[in-house]
């Protein structure tokens, strides 16, 4: 609980300071970039939770860590894969702070083809019905 609310006190730190120093859409973009993981996990398992009718607060083995276990990954391989995307998340959140916008759309855009180049390549986005399977 204190380690969500302390994320959530630093996004909104992060995107109030952003909002005065540069333009409004970077500075909401940078802190959701440093925060991807955590983030985008939590946001698919709200929608793939509704889209399947369970309770959104009922547990399951569809969060990214669980499925890239399920894969045959251990776990100091879905560490560094997570570790991977933060890093690439951080980089572009840095990156895109300091260019122009139509740069900081070419490194988005590198940045999600890299990420689903990485995900295709373990296969995480084919269906997998052992990954959403309640406890």
């Amino acid at each position: 609980d204190t380690g969500a609310m302390f994320l959530g006190f630093l996004l909104s730190a992060i995107s109030i300071q952003g909002a005065i120093k540069s333009a409004t859409a970077i500075a909401i973009v940078v802190p959701v970039l440093v925060l991807g993981v955590p983030i985008f996990d939590t946001l698919f398992a709200i929608i793939r939770r509704i889209l399947n009718k369970r309770p959104i607060m009922e547990a399951d083995r569809g969060h990214l860590h669980h499925r890239l276990l399920d894969k045959g990954l251990n776990q100091k391989q879905v560490v560094f894969i997570l570790y991977g995307v933060s890093l690439v998340l951080g980089v572009s959140a840095i990156l895109i702070s300091f260019t122009s916008e139509l740069k900081s759309l070419v490194i988005l855009a590198v940045s999600l083809l890299f990420i689903l180049w990485g995900a295709n390549k373990i296969e995480l986005l084919r269906s997998n019905k052992k990954g959403t399977q309640t406890r």
